[in-house]
This record gives C-alpha cells, structure tokens and sequence, in this order.
C-alpha cells in the first residue's frame, strides 16, 4: 500500500533532475553606467546600492534606491533577465559564477534614453 505513493514521488524526482535551477540573481546590486547618460527621472536619482532583489524561482522583484522605492516586476528566462514597471524597464543578461556574478544590458525610464548598464552583486553583509 505504501509502495506505490513512493514509487511514484520516486518516478517525480528522477524526472526533475534534469530541470535546471534558474540562477540566482538576489541581494544587492551595485549599478554601473555612463555618467553622460543620466536623466533626471531616471539614473540620476539612483543611490547606490542601486539595486535589490527578492528572486523565487523564475521571478523577482528588482527594488530601485530611487527615493521611491520603484519596483519592476522581473522574469528570468535562462541567463536572460527582463523586467517592467509602470515607470521603468530593464533587459539584461545574467553571467558569472554565483559569488561572481554580474548584469549587463539596458535600462529605460519614462523619459529617457535607454542607458547600457553593468550591475554586480555585493557581498551579503555578515552578521555578527
């Protein structure tokens, strides 16, 4: 009686094995772009770190140091990084290993140019 649930959760675990975990992208995230690209409603106003994201799974939410807290809504499609707000948008490609890793693409506010960017997680802070 027991033996078929196992058998079956089994069956369910030898089948995920080959479904890869999406990489990791959370924490705090220094920004880097051309200081001639800022815009007053966007780039300009950007404390660093700049960026801070709360990922589960596939999705995060990317938290700007705007002053207002403007959040995008993103989605990770292998090492392709997209997300929106109302007011902002990013498109990026995520690479590196886990401690190493970096965002390079584009972002835009309403407004403004798009602006090329290269972002870098920092260390998580220790606790102590």
């Amino acid at each position: 009686m027991v033996g078929v649930p196992v058998l079956g959760l089994l069956g369910i675990l030898e089948a995920g094995r080959s479904i890869p975990a999406p990489l990791s992208i959370g924490g705090d995230w220094t920004l880097e772009f051309d200081p001639a690209a800022h815009c007053a409603t966007g780039t300009a106003g950007l404390r660093q770190p700049a960026l801070s994201i709360s990922q589960s799974g596939t999705q995060a939410l990317i938290t700007l140091n705007d002053g207002h807290a403007t959040t995008l809504e993103a989605t990770i499609n292998g090492a392709a990084l997209t997300a929106t707000s109302p007011t902002a948008g990013i498109a990026a490609t995520i690479s590196g290993r886990l401690g190493e890793r970096t965002l390079e693409g584009q972002m835009h506010f309403d407004g403004c140019a798009p602006v090329a960017f290269r972002a870098v997680r920092q260390a998580p802070k220790k606790r102590g």
